[in-house]
């Protein structure tokens, strides 16, 4: 991905051997942080917002393909990002019943 925006080898390389580097050090932090029982809600609430942030990037650039007209397609976004957040919803809600029917 890096060659293909136009970097070079060498400085590919470099920014692939500094995210590996900070992610060996979020690993370390994380694990460290793992055991203060007060810093859960935290670490779970940066690691939502992480994911949400990746999802949206890969999803936002494929918002504009859709059906030609534009207030059906925006119908079908808002309905799309409604159910997600709804099912998000329920599981936080009944969370501790699903956790029975899963053991």
């Amino acid at each position: 991905m890096l060659l293909k925006s136009g970097l070079s080898v060498k400085r590919a390389l470099l920014y692939n051997g500094v995210s590996s580097l900070l992610c060996f050090l979020g690993m370390i932090i994380g694990l460290l942080l793992g055991n203060i029982h007060s810093s859960l809600g935290w670490i779970f609430a940066a690691a939502a917002g992480m994911f949400l942030y990746i999802a949206f990037v890969d999803m936002v650039p494929e918002l504009s393909v859709g059906p030609p007209n534009a207030v059906q397609n925006l119908t079908l976004q808002f309905l799309g990002v409604f159910i997600g957040v709804l099912i998000m919803l329920i599981i936080a809600i009944y969370e501790h019943d699903l956790k029975h029917i899963i053991n």
